[in-house]
């Protein structure tokens, strides 16, 4: 009796807060900004307070409330609702800024706001026509069927899936170990749920039993997380490999018009050297970082380049190794274009492609090309249906945007899976694809046991993102459970385990390499095989939650017209 008049006593309390700042509605909202900005960019900018994002949420529904207050202020909330996302995507993502400048910053920040404001409109408009529950679900499939088509619609190419709230919680391994059943959208499930039954709990008449659900909701999944964590048993047989980061500047080191441009062949020899300082006899892989070889290679013939023959005579010194290094690479057609990204030169149809090169003496060279492109930075969204005569101006201007980027970089036919012999199998992952979960899981159901991410983060300078992007190789390694090999130009280089532990990594800018003993796993976990299933099901539910708010927006509109002239009924005829 007591829970029931202290919860209902509170939830009344909390109305009549609301409603009574409801007359000082833009101070409110002020509030409410400032609180739900600050808590996403504690979130994403201090990885270890990602569990904040499980509240974040809920001063924007406080927003929403008002407008059911006062309905003359619909679209001031919306509009209020729509800076929250601005102020979100840029404090999270200023980063772009270092290597994209102010242009490519203020496209990813604007774009990736009006794809978030879809949900909240989505929210507002079930609300409205089906009430609040059913706006609660209308928040919860829209949003997650927008991070699905992030990560998964194969005709969505403005896919960005950063900020997927499943990602903020990276560093906590021991909380999301239930991802090996989930990935990651079933994080961004149990953040919006708890947001909304904290919201519900604070401000509208909650039912007593809500704070029975709502604690386990928190804690069922958590402590299901900390057992497994616990518990969980390193699976399969020992590898033992080497990642190297050179840690060559992409700016002035990497770059050939720049005086203090470090030749290929120094390039190389660098590479070599660390390589070499931690090998065992015991090494049978060895991890360089995205675009280790940076000249461009013409595919039918990377042995035949000099650049190549210290490489190759290195592999000849050590038979059992296997080299895996990022590499620019290109495939000419002649005189047909062969591919809807192929680029005429002088006379020929080439496809420049950002790859991962398979090297071992005796073997020919096994080739990956990146599937999951950058948009803006390697590809032009939807370049394609374009007009001819404006294809080189929007290149040249993405190009200069960029910062010397390539956008036009050709897509890759699939995941692929290097096999170093038949026990043991290497999914190779460029930097941008780890984030796609279910495209890492079609790796693992070709027989990958082992995930080698080669990156380059010196793009983007002294920022957060060295650090995220080393999180997010949890992310694959739990919800697959199996080890990653991680090499990055300027770091974070390491090595994480099927738990999400580091086993070892590397400081920022340090020159250096790196030998650990992982584990090649055989088994699939439950995501492996059925990958995103999560976002299949919101779409669905979304889109039948919008045909039943919709039915009853026309049955209430009926209503009254049967009401005011019954003879309009069958019995009149």
């Amino acid at each position: 009796m007591y829970s029931h008049l202290d919860t209902t006593s509170f939830a009344l309390w909390a109305t009549r807060i609301t409603t009574k700042l409801a007359s000082f509605s833009k101070r409110y909202v002020c509030l409410l900004i400032a609180l739900s900005s600050s808590l996403f960019y504690l979130s994403w900018c201090s990885a270890w307070l990602g569990g904040l994002l499980c509240v974040a949420i809920v001063p924007m529904l406080g927003i929403m409330k008002l407008s059911t207050i006062t309905p003359k202020k619909t679209r001031f909330c919306l509009s209020s609702i729509l800076l929250t996302l601005f102020l979100w995507n840029t404090i999270a993502l200023w980063w772009i800024y270092n290597a994209a400048c102010l242009e490519g910053f203020f496209f990813a920040a604007c774009g990736n706001t009006l794809f978030l404001f879809f949900p909240w409109c989505f929210y507002y408009y079930m609300r409205k026509w089906g009430g609040l529950y059913i706006g609660y679900l209308g928040l919860i499939t829209s949003w997650l069927t927008l991070e699905h088509a992030h990560l998964s619609w194969e005709c969505w190419e403005l896919t960005f899936p950063w900020l997927n709230l499943g990602n903020g919680l990276a560093a906590l391994p021991k909380w999301i170990q239930w991802y090996e059943y989930t990935g990651i959208l079933g994080g961004s499930l149990w953040v919006l749920v708890l947001n909304i039954l904290v919201y519900h709990l604070l401000f509208e008449q909650a039912h007593p039993a809500l704070r029975k659900g709502f604690l386990a909701w928190l804690l069922l999944p958590l402590s299901i997380s900390f057992i497994i964590y616990y518990t969980y048993q390193e699976k399969g047989s020992d590898v033992e490999a080497v990642v190297v980061q050179p840690n060559f500047d992409n700016y002035t080191e990497k770059d050939c018009t720049s005086p203090y441009f470090v030749p290929y062949k120094g390039q190389i020899d660098r590479l070599l050297t660390l390589s070499k300082e931690q090998l065992t006899p015991a090494t049978s892989l060895v991890v360089w970082p995205e675009s280790a070889i940076a000249k461009d290679l013409e595919e039918a013939w990377v042995r035949d380049y000099l650049l190549m023959q210290p490489i190759y005579q290195f592999l000849e010194a050590h038979a059992a190794l296997h080299l895996i290094t990022g590499a620019s690479s290109f495939r000419m057609y002649g005189p047909t274009k062969a591919t809807k990204t192929a680029q005429l030169k002088q006379r020929d149809y080439v496809d420049y492609f950002n790859s991962v090169l398979h090297l071992k003496t005796g073997r020919p060279t096994d080739i990956y090309h990146k599937v999951k492109r950058l948009p803006g930075g390697e590809f032009i969204p939807y370049f394609y249906i374009l007009p001819e005569s404006v294809h080189n101006w929007v290149k040249q201007m993405i190009h200069d945007i960029g910062g010397g980027l390539t956008p036009c970089l050709a897509k890759g036919d699939g995941a692929k899976t290097f096999s170093i012999h038949p026990q043991l199998k290497v999914a190779p992952i460029i930097c941008y694809e780890l984030l796609y979960g279910a495209f890492v899981g079609s790796s693992v159901q070709k027989g990958a046991n082992l995930f080698a991410v080669v990156t380059n983060d010196g793009w983007w300078g002294n920022t957060p993102i060295y650090q995220q992007f080393f999180q997010y190789s949890r992310l694959v390694a739990i919800a697959h459970r199996r080890s990653v090999m991680r090499a990055a130009n300027t770091g974070i280089s390491g090595f994480i385990n099927q738990r999400g532990e580091t086993i070892a990594a590397t400081n920022r800018l340090e020159i250096a390499a790196r030998r650990a003993v992982v584990q090649a796993n055989h088994q699939m976990t439950f995501y492996s095989l059925y990958g995103d299933y999560i976002g299949y099901i919101a779409s669905w539910a979304c889109l039948l939650l919008f045909c039943i708010a919709y039915m009853r927006r026309r049955q209430r509109k009926r209503k009254p017209r049967c009401s005011a002239n019954p003879t309009n009924g069958p019995t009149a005829h």
